[in-house]
């Protein structure tokens, strides 16, 4: 099996691709940098253009009782009747429930069309009722605005979130721990959270003026040159945990912003990133805190979650303080969901990612290939979208985040691209899971991923060797987890609005 055990400390990049080669640094986010002011536009696509009539090419017809001893559906003579009537050839398809029979026209029409064409042959004597056969989309297509623009649930690589949320949107007793920056007091991820805490020991890393206490909410991770290291370069405020936790649960249908993959259940936030990053041993506390677990100094949680998110990473194998940690998480029946990485490097030599037992999720593009910074190798469980920002600000992810470039001013959304855009996809699905079926094992649920996981595309960047089972499939995984299947229906093409691009950084 994949991930060693030798002691190594480790440190987060400040952006993709930046290692920090001195052992005397914290850890940060595995994201990259979030896009400048200006890119942040609020990009929406009109709702309507998801419920119109789609055209079909198809009518049910059924016969009357008295004529259906008489009358046989699919001969010549009568499907010539049928033409005759229709004023366009017609083909008889298949015969359906309830004594009903299925023709087919020769191509899609709009559906007034197909309409009056039923008409007519409902006027036939031996006809009880001709109506087409519509096109039906799923269910639930939330109604905010800027989901349209969120290709990585619903596009042809996405995770196919629409059909999953035909089962189910998450269950409030599910409960999936953000452990990142801490999050802003966002209007999309209101009311979506259980009491957290701040974890960071040290006041200039926590930058809230405190040590550890019960705010996990985010202050900002600004840094100004060479305050991390000698060097090092500025960065505004990342507020990557409101990025990551609104993936995982902003609000969906409530016709504002965007949609999380699990809406239903609860987000807890745990705050162990700030300035230049964190310290492994605040880290680990939180791990074990998250899943109930008992922690020196700090009061108990009274939400354990089943689903812990970590967007963050550095260099080295797993240590023996974070595997003994995540061997706990994994016996008290959590699921650890982690990042590969964004340095185009093995997947192994990076903390959590190499641990045993955890889900690694590398980061794909819109078009199913491997992300060019994704790390990658035998250590990689599953994929998921993590996008690529360039040349297209909008073929990044979209989630919640705040226009501040110190302290949290106002929310806003942007497009961000990393594997810790990808990981909070996982877990999200994994949430979902739970939801139909709390008694799953962290063993079952990533044999459930990897077994229901989206093929990788031909010739793509991406194999199985290097990129996991596959791209993940929440409606896929659901199912297998005991969901109950919904009717099929047809996801409607998405046309998206462009924006203009941002510089990366």
């Amino acid at each position: 099996m994949k991930k060693t055990h030798l002691k190594t400390h480790w440190y987060l990049f400040i952006a993709a691709g930046l290692l920090l080669l001195a052992a005397l640094y914290p850890i940060n986010a595995l994201s990259s940098p979030p896009p400048p002011p200006e890119a942040h536009d609020n990009i929406t696509v009109s709702q309507s253009e998801l419920f119109q009539e789609i055209p079909t090419n198809q009518v049910i017809i059924k016969y009357k009782v008295s004529y259906a001893a008489r009358t046989i559906p699919d001969r010549a003579e009568q499907m010539q009747r049928l033409s005759d009537a229709a004023g366009v050839s017609l083909e008889y398809l298949r015969a359906m429930s309830g004594e009903s029979h299925v023709v087919r026209l020769p191509e899609r029409l709009p559906l007034d069309q197909v309409r009056a064409i039923a008409e007519r042959l409902a006027a036939l004597p031996e006809v009880e009722y001709a109506e087409p056969d519509q096109i039906r989309f799923h269910t639930l297509i939330p109604n905010d605005p800027q989901y349209t623009n969120q290709w990585h649930y619903h596009g042809t690589w996405g995770i196919n979130a629409p059909a999953a949320w035909d089962i189910t949107t998450g269950s409030s007793s599910v409960v999936v721990a953000v452990i990142d920056t801490g999050i802003t007091n966002h209007a999309d991820l209101s009311g979506q959270t259980v009491p957290g805490y701040d974890f960071i020991h040290d006041i200039a890393v926590a930058n809230d003026g405190n040590g550890r206490d019960s705010d996990p909410s985010d202050p900002g991770d600004w840094i100004t040159s060479s305050e991390c290291y000698p060097g090092s370069p500025s960065d505004p405020s990342s507020w990557h945990g409101t990025q990551t936790a609104g993936t995982i649960g902003a609000i969906g249908n409530n016709g504002l912003g965007v949609t999380g993959i699990s809406w239903g259940s609860k987000i807890l936030p745990v705050r162990v990133l700030g300035k230049c990053g964190g310290y492994d041993s605040d880290i680990v506390d939180s791990v074990r805190w998250s899943a109930g677990l008992a922690v020196v100094d700090v009061p108990n949680n009274a939400n354990p979650a089943k689903v812990l998110n970590l967007s963050l990473g550095g260099s080295g194998s797993c240590s023996a303080t974070w595997q003994n940690a995540v061997n706990e998480v994994i016996s008290a029946g959590a699921v650890m969901v982690v990042s590969a990485g964004n340095s185009n490097a093995d997947a192994m030599n990076f903390t959590p990612a190499s641990c045993n037992s955890v889900i690694t999720v590398a980061a794909t593009d819109r078009g199913g290939n491997r992300a060019y910074y994704s790390n990658y190798g035998g250590g990689v469980e599953i994929s998921a979208p993590g996008g690529e920002t360039y040349p297209t600000t909008s073929e990044g992810v979209l989630s919640t985040l705040n226009t501040g470039s110190t302290s949290p001013v106002a929310d806003t959304y942007a497009y961000y691209q990393g594997t810790s855009m990808s990981a909070p996809h996982v877990a999200g699905i994994v949430s979902l899971m739970f939801s139909v079926n709390p008694s799953l094992t962290p063993a079952q649920v990533l044999n459930i991923l990897q077994t229901t996981a989206k093929t990788f595309p031909g010739g793509s960047t991406c194999n199985t060797s290097i990129c996991g089972s596959g791209i993940v499939d929440a409606y896929a995984a659901v199912v297998a987890s005991g969901g109950n299947t919904p009717t099929p229906t047809l996801t409607p093409t998405i046309t998206r609005t462009p924006t203009r691009p941002a510089r990366q950084r």
